[in-house]
């Protein structure tokens, strides 16, 4: 890597006039865009582009943090010529190539010219409330292709030197439910990408064309390298790491699947033994991008927890590389439903910290809620005729907890960077009533450092028709893994009139039609406990059971302390504790009952060698193999057995040789 020419002091000056620009880009957005989601929520981006395609500046304070690693390439490489004055849109994952990674995400770019050259380009993204498809708000986990999901724009150029592209304009929002809003989402997109071009012109003609050039190239070439720097500091070795999704109406849990390799400077992650791309909407359109922003957010985190000042651009993911196979939910071919790619994307993050975990077990938290589910309701307005559709409330679990202390309650490491919707402007924009929205009590799990509280969200409809739909809801019976000793974190539930004669457990939901009075209640999963609870300080406990996430009886139960009268009882503590052994060794994983109870009947050995060989056949051909082969399993295992890896390779053949006949 070749040194920089340009002054040490300049670089850093150079470094924080990026990130202003990037940080206003965002600011701009969150001020003027139209939708809940946009403006309460934060969930969209912003970021400066090299020329070369690798992301040079990302916000870190405003909106998504989802922005190092996307590949700028593909959106730039679409048109072979730019003029001052373009703007383009897409949203299409497949011809976008995973720079768009479902299509309610509306990705909007600017190429900024300074003396007739791009010096960089503007990239800003929304995430629309609705795109059209066969539900309000456009996403349903059951959706089986893209097809159902809404309306797809390939890159198209919406403005042409300046002049707006109206016919573009009609198309995109004649397709989707509320136009309105997401034409001022758009605006505030265009208002941002002005900004950014605005701040770029003025820097380079402070600091002239050729040093903020020379710059770019230099800021991606110190990322890289410090980031290589931290990567040295991890012990060599292979590391590896498994957990589930829990999609309703595929015959097993989607397992995912990662082996990271260290050596030296250089970190290799490898997904062989990834479950098979899915008929329904959890698959995640990487197509197979090195460094993609989907799979790299758990490292960059490390990243800049250990040096805050890192630059956060691109480079910090090229010493990083992807072994993605084809076929697989983490590179899918092109045409399926793609719009619960989150929660892949999480699941994808508790693998990669579990990995970090075995390699840095003195430094790593144990597992986060593993789950951000968004629920979006949907109404016809009584007085327009109009539907509106908004976001209840983005919901995540709480962080796990951390080595020296306890995770943070009702939000986690996964997706902290979305901002919840104050009750008050819920309820103004939906006929419902906010009746609970806070830290349920024991949904905290046990530890040395105790995982932060789950999320109680609780609402009332006062309005027949009222339509919910949800995606990201996980975590019903697998846990977030605790650590060090500390207990595996609660799952989450979603229940339709809790404590009324007519309870119903609605699961994965995909979309339901309240009726007025109507109660919903919605508990998030949390993150798994770090340490042996039994060395919890007494008085720590105490201080839980005052602030309402432990009851007395849990507080006895899995921390050994005995309460009595508000106080504790030394002496009785100090027998019950001793009296007790901790129920998981240090430097190990809690991954739950329900885990350990599948994987009995499913050895990983068994799924592996399903996956296995099942990419080994010819794609046309796999989902129905699979189909077979799934249930010869099920039927051995519901008859007492427990199935052997060399079986698959048997049956395989078997079955490609009836299909061949």
């Amino acid at each position: 890597m070749a040194k920089s020419d340009i002054d040490p002091v300049l670089l850093e000056i150079l470094r924080n006039r990026f990130k202003a620009i990037v940080e206003e880009m965002a600011s701009v957005t969150l001020r003027t865009g139209f939708t809940v989601f946009v403006k309460e929520t934060s969930d969209f981006g912003a970021c400066l582009v090299a020329p070369s395609g690798e992301v040079l500046a990302a916000p870190t304070e405003t909106s998504v943090s989802l922005m190092v690693g996307l590949p700028g390439w593909e959106a730039i490489n679409a048109f072979d010529h730019y003029e001052e004055g373009d703007v383009c849109i897409a949203n299409d994952p497949d011809r976008t190539k995973g720079l768009s990674t479902h299509l309610p995400d509306i990705w909007l770019w600017k190429p900024i010219f300074v003396a007739g050259e791009i010096i960089a380009f503007a990239f800003n993204f929304i995430h629309s409330s609705d795109v059209g498809g066969r539900v309000p708000g456009s996403i349903s986990p059951v959706n089986t292709d893209i097809f159902q999901e809404g309306i797809r724009v390939p890159p198209l150029k919406l403005i042409r030197k300046g002049e707006i592209n109206q016919d573009i304009v009609d198309l995109i929002l004649l397709n989707c439910r509320i136009p309105d809003q997401n034409w001022g989402d758009i605006k505030a997109q265009l208002a941002s990408l002005a900004t950014a071009e605005r701040r770029v012109k003025e820097l380079a003609g402070r600091y002239g064309h050729a040093v903020v050039t020379k710059g770019i190239t230099d800021l991606l070439d110190s990322a890289e390298e410090r980031a290589r720097g931290i990567i040295r500091s991890i012990p060599d070795g292979i590391y590896n790491a498994s957990d589930y999704m829990e999609a309703e109406g595929v015959a097993r849990p989607i397992r995912i699947e990662l082996t990271m390799k260290i050596d030296g400077d250089r970190i290799d992650l490898d997904f062989t033994g990834t479950d098979l791309q899915v008929a329904a909407a959890f698959n995640l359109p990487t197509w197979g991008q090195q460094g993609h922003y989907m799979l790299s957010l758990a490292l960059l985190n490390y990243f800049r927890t250990l040096d805050p000042e890192i630059p956060y651009n691109s480079g910090l993911i090229r010493p990083v590389h992807f072994e993605l196979p084809l076929g697989t939910i983490v590179n899918p071919e092109p045409g399926l439903a793609y719009g619960v790619r989150a929660a892949t994307f999480i699941r994808v993050m508790d693998c990669i910290m579990g990995c970090l975990a075995q390699a840095l077990p003195e430094a790593t938290p144990a597992a986060s809620s593993g789950a951000i589910s968004i629920v979006l309701l949907s109404v016809i307005d009584q007085e327009t005729g109009q539907r509106r559709i908004t976001v209840a409330q983005p919901l995540s679990g709480g962080s796990g907890g951390r080595p020296r202390q306890d995770g943070i309650e009702g939000t986690s490491f996964t997706g902290g960077w979305l901002r919840n919707v104050p009750n008050e402007v819920l309820e103004a924009e939906m006929p419902i009533l906010v009746e609970e929205y806070g830290y349920p009590v024991d949904r905290a799990a046990a530890g040395r450092y105790r995982g932060g509280a789950a999320v109680r969200f609780r609402f009332r409809n006062l309005e027949d028709g009222t339509v919910m739909t949800a995606r990201g809801l996980e975590r019903f019976h697998f846990s977030p893994w605790g650590f060090q000793g500390g207990a595996a974190g609660p799952n989450s539930s979603v229940l339709l009139n809790p404590g009324k004669p007519g309870e119903t457990s609605l699961g994965q939901l995909d979309l339901v039609t309240l009726e007025a009075d109507d109660v919903v209640e919605f508990i998030t999963p949390s993150g798994g406990g770090y340490g042996d609870p039994l060395k919890r300080p007494a008085a720590a406990v105490l201080d839980d059971v005052i602030a309402g996430f432990v009851s007395e009886d849990a507080a006895l139960e899995n921390y050994g302390v005995v309460l009595r009268d508000g106080m504790i009882d030394e002496d009785a503590t100090a027998e019950a504790r001793r009296r007790r052994i901790s129920a998981t060794a240090p430097h190990t994983f809690d991954k739950g009952p329900a885990r350990a109870a599948f994987e009995a009947k499913w050895p990983e050995d068994v799924q592996r060698a399903l996956i296995g060989g099942l990419l080994k056949q010819p794609s046309a051909r796999r989902r129905y193999l699979q189909k077979i082969l799934e249930g010869k399993l099920q039927a051995l295992i519901e008859s007492g057995n427990t199935p052997a890896s060399h079986m698959i390779d048997e049956w395989l053949q078997q079955a490609a040789s009836r299909i061949a006949k």
